[in-house]
């Protein structure tokens, strides 16, 4: 009962503090002793209450203890049930079941687990239209999150991680119009055979392009000057197109959608872009959800 008294007693105390508060700033107005009359308030309050102020407090804890027990409580998702849990979306009419075991930014460390995933995505009964699916995973083999590589993935392996999204298709015209222009034309480097290479000298990055003018096949890869920014784990950002396969959609207009695929990818693996593209891709495409083809 001491307990009670003394957790419901500190929210009223509080708010005759705040009472006297006002009285003090309102005898400062006045002209008249703000010490005075906000502690003078607080006295009067507090004696004609007196009385009555164990049965507030009671009543300020146990109604707060059964507000608290009424608000439903999200269950935190282990590593082993995520690995049975996709999360439904949909994007540009294209249905998509996403392994929650790709969502590491979603995975709490202290809880061990996911801690805010909406039940009702987790039950399979709300499919959500969304702007952006997102993945993380492992190189070189875009692996998800798994107790082998729990403790990789929690140390944020840099050197290591993916960072993956598509999105809706962004045509290529605005860029070529009015940025392609400062950019200075480079000798093609040997990681990168077929590719355009050249200088961004404003953003200090080197601008790699699979074709000279815009078009939906466009391949951009963005690497920061390392002599310039001299990161301990430089990355390129890779910017492409991501098409669903044709047997993995029904619908003919569907077969036609075209997504923005960009990730960031270490630069130690800039040299394996396309096998990692194909990969990646492939992996986009199990997510599609008339296809029922399990991850690995």
């Amino acid at each position: 009962m001491i307990m009670v008294f003394k957790i419901g007693l500190l929210p009223i105390m509080l708010g005759i503090v705040l009472l006297g508060f006002f009285a003090a700033k309102a005898a400062r107005m006045r002209g008249r002793n703000p010490w005075v009359w906000g502690s003078l308030t607080v006295a009067v309050i507090t004696a004609v209450t007196w009385q009555q102020l164990p049965v507030w407090a009671e009543t300020v804890f146990y109604r707060g203890k059964i507000k608290q027990s009424t608000i439903p409580q999200r269950k935190v998702i282990n590593l082993a049930e995520a690995k049975k849990i996709n999360i439904r979306v949909s994007m540009d009419d294209v249905n998509f079941d996403v392994p929650l075991v790709y969502n590491f930014k979603g995975y709490n460390q202290q809880l061990r687990g996911w801690g805010n995933v909406p039940q009702k995505q987790i039950e399979g009964k709300k499919r959500l239209a969304v702007d952006f699916i997102k993945i993380d995973a492992i190189l070189p083999d875009l692996s998800p999150l798994r107790e082998e590589n729990l403790a990789q993935f929690e140390k944020l392996a840099w050197g290591q991680n993916l960072h993956a999204s598509i999105t809706h298709m962004r045509p290529w015209d605005h860029y070529f119009k009015y940025f392609i222009e400062r950019l200075q034309r480079q000798p093609d480097s040997p990681d990168l055979p077929g590719m355009l290479h050249y200088y961004d000298p404003s953003g200090k990055a080197n601008i790699f392009f699979s074709h000279d003018h815009p078009t939906d096949e466009l391949v951009r890869i963005r690497c920061a000057d390392e002599n310039f920014f001299h990161s301990a784990y430089p990355i390129c950002v890779v910017e492409t197109s991501y098409r669903p396969a044709p047997d993995m959609v029904i619908s003919a207009p569907i077969k036609k959608t075209v997504f923005s695929l960009r990730y960031e990818l270490p630069s130690q693996y800039i040299a394996q872009w396309q096998t990692i593209d194909q990969k990646l891709k492939s992996r986009f495409d199990q997510m599609v959800s008339n296809n029922a083809t399990s991850l690995p």
